[in-house]
C-alpha cells in the first residue's frame, strides 16, 4: 500500500512539473509598430508624400497634409526590422527626397513595446524620424514629442 501510494505521489510530482513551462521574454525583442503618423509641423502644406521601404518593396503615400496637421495609418502589429526608407515629397512646390533613413530604436523602449513611427515635417525640407510609445500624445506644435 505504501509503495502504491509513494508511486502515485511521485507520478503526481512528474506530472505537475513536467506539465510547467517556463516563458522567457528576449532582451532583444524589438518595439512592435501599431502606426505610422506623418506630422506636418510646419506653416506650408505638403504634397505628394512618399515613404517607400527598398528591402520589403512597401509604400506608404499621402497626397497632401495641412499645415499643422497629420496624416497616419493603422496596421496590424508587427515587429521593427530597422529597415532604412526614403521619403519624398513636395513642399512649396518643390520636390524632397532622402535616402536610407534609419531610426534608431530608443533605450527607453521596452522590449516588445507598442510604438508609432512618427515623421514629422518641419518646414524647409527638415524632417526628423523615430519611434514613440503607442500611448504617447502627438500635437503639431507641441515641443514635448520633439
Amino acid at each position: 500500500m505504501i509503495e502504491r501510494i509513494t508511486f502515485l505521489l511521485g507520478l503526481c510530482v512528474t506530472v505537475f512539473i513536467s506539465g510547467c513551462t517556463t516563458s522567457v521574454a528576449t532582451v532583444d525583442e524589438k518595439p512592435r509598430i501599431q502606426r505610422l503618423i506623418l506630422l506636418n509641423e510646419s506653416d506650408v502644406q505638403l504634397e505628394d508624400v512618399r515613404i517607400f521601404v527598398t528591402r520589403t518593396r512597401e509604400l506608404v503615400t499621402c497626397g497632401a497634409i495641412l499645415p499643422r496637421s497629420e496624416c497616419s495609418t493603422g496596421f496590424p502589429l508587427r515587429e521593427y526590422q530597422g529597415n532604412p526608407f526614403d521619403i519624398s515629397w513636395m513642399e512649396y512646390q518643390r520636390a524632397m527626397l532622402a535616402r536610407d533613413i534609419q531610426v534608431t530604436v530608443p533605450e527607453t523602449l521596452l522590449p516588445g513595446q507598442r510604438v508609432n513611427a512618427v515623421i514629422v515635417f518641419r518646414g524647409d525640407g527638415r524632417f526628423s524620424a523615430r519611434l514613440v510609445p503607442a500611448d504617447t500624445a502627438l500635437d503639431p506644435g507641441r515641443a514635448g514629442y520633439r
